[in-house]
């Protein structure tokens, strides 16, 4: 092939690239969900600093975790100081497209569309225990088919291991591998997994709980999304729970109304 032929073989491979890389760009806007009730990015002024310390509805009294759990870590997040979501291309998700209470302050790892919903939890489960036990610790995420993958026998640094587990897992991933959890025995950490074809799916994390009076129990909820973007605990509006908490039924039918991607399960790492 002549040089110039190549150069525009090039060109024209290019080109289509980059149309290609538009058009996915547009279908994740598109399967963003377009909420009716229109809330604004900043539906509060959260003065809270850590998850832990997002108000809890009147007369409910927050669960305490053990120290060093993974729950307790979850609660100990940090919070971002406004609530602006970033994607992985530096841009930020429209405002009014998630009822948002706050924004999980742990920027995104990769500069790529990969830290979806699936992958933040996977990335709270990861960050957790090196943590907690450092990088020899026998923490494992999942393939695809759900079979446990150990960091400790990956010969792989930490992010390699993030970036290697995220590329070939998703949220089907989680539903096969996962612990399967009842609702009675609901906690921060556990997942409400969607994928019934093990193509696209969502993944929610649990991540504070409190009790009422009645002894009904009450949930901050969380994801990220698609494209690739920070993760935020989503604010429940008054039909799916209380003072911006769900309870388990109220969350499931958030989902059916808002991200159908078929049946929640609960799951554990």
């Amino acid at each position: 092939m002549k040089r110039w032929e190549n150069e525009t073989m090039k060109k024209i491979i290019a080109g289509m690239a980059a149309v290609f890389a538009a058009l996915g760009l547009i279908l994740a806007v598109v399967l963003m969900p377009a909420n009716s009730q229109e809330p604004s990015q900043n539906e509060t002024e959260l003065t809270a600093g850590m998850v832990n310390q997002i108000p809890a509805p009147a007369s409910c009294v927050r669960l305490t975790y053990s120290e060093g759990s993974f729950m307790s870590w979850l609660g100990s997040l940090g919070l971002k100081k406004n609530g602006s979501i970033r994607i992985f291309d530096g841009s930020t998700v429209r405002s009014g497209a998630y009822h948002v209470w706050a924004v999980v302050d742990m920027p995104l790892l990769f500069q790529d569309d990969l830290e979806q919903c699936a992958d933040y939890c996977m990335r709270f489960w990861a960050e957790y225990n090196k943590a907690s036990f450092g990088e020899q610790g026998e923490f494992f995420l999942y393939d695809y088919n759900g079979r446990k993958k150990y960091f400790r026998n990956s010969g792989l640094s930490f992010v390699k291991f993030l970036r290697n587990s995220m590329s070939c897992s998703n949220s089907f991933s989680i539903l096969k591998g996962g612990i399967p959890v009842s609702d009675a025995d609901a906690r921060p950490g556990d997942m409400f997994v969607q994928n019934e074809t093990g193509g696209i799916g969502h993944v929610s994390m649990i991540m504070d709980a409190c009790r009422e009076e009645s002894g009904r129990i009450y949930f901050l909820v969380g994801f990220s999304f698609m494209p690739a973007q920070e993760f935020h605990i989503e604010k429940a509006p008054p039909e799916y729970g209380r003072d911006g908490w769900f309870d388990l039924e109220g969350y499931r039918n958030y989902l059916a109304a808002f991200y159908n991607y078929g049946t929640p399960h609960l799951r554990r790492f």
